[in-house]
């Protein structure tokens, strides 16, 4: 009987071992993924609206790590800091696009905010 409760608790540490293994993958694979997707070329599309001075047009795309993105952005990204949030993978474009006209959708949210800011953005220039 003693072996059996020994063994019952050998198995019992195991299934702990390996459920805190499983719980700890998502962020080892979330900072796999992290390192990946910055040193991976990709092409991401701007689907805010037109900045003002043609700082950034809607539609335009990029090309290149995302850390290289950033920094030709950076200037843009300081005076607008949700241009970074409305920078999309190609591959989503159409699905976020039209998230950008659904009423009650994050991505709409921010394309309202980034208007705004655009206007105040330019009455402060003039």
């Amino acid at each position: 009987m003693a072996t059996k409760t020994t063994a019952n608790a050998t198995e019992a540490e195991n299934k702990a071992e390996k459920a805190q293994a499983v719980e700890n993958a998502p962020e080892a694979e979330k900072a796999v993924n992290e390192a990946n997707t910055n040193a991976e070329t990709v092409k991401l599309a701007y689907i805010g609206p037109n900045l003002p001075k043609a700082m950034l047009q809607c539609n335009k795309i990029f090309e290149g790590t995302q850390k290289e993105i950033k920094n030709e952005l950076a200037g843009v990204i300081e005076k607008f800091p949700l241009v970074e949030k409305m920078l999309v993978p190609i591959s989503e474009l159409a699905e976020k696009k039209e998230k950008v006209k659904t009423a009650g959708n994050i991505y709409n949210k921010y394309y309202a905010d980034l208007s705004a800011a655009r206007l105040a953005y330019l009455e402060r220039e003039v």
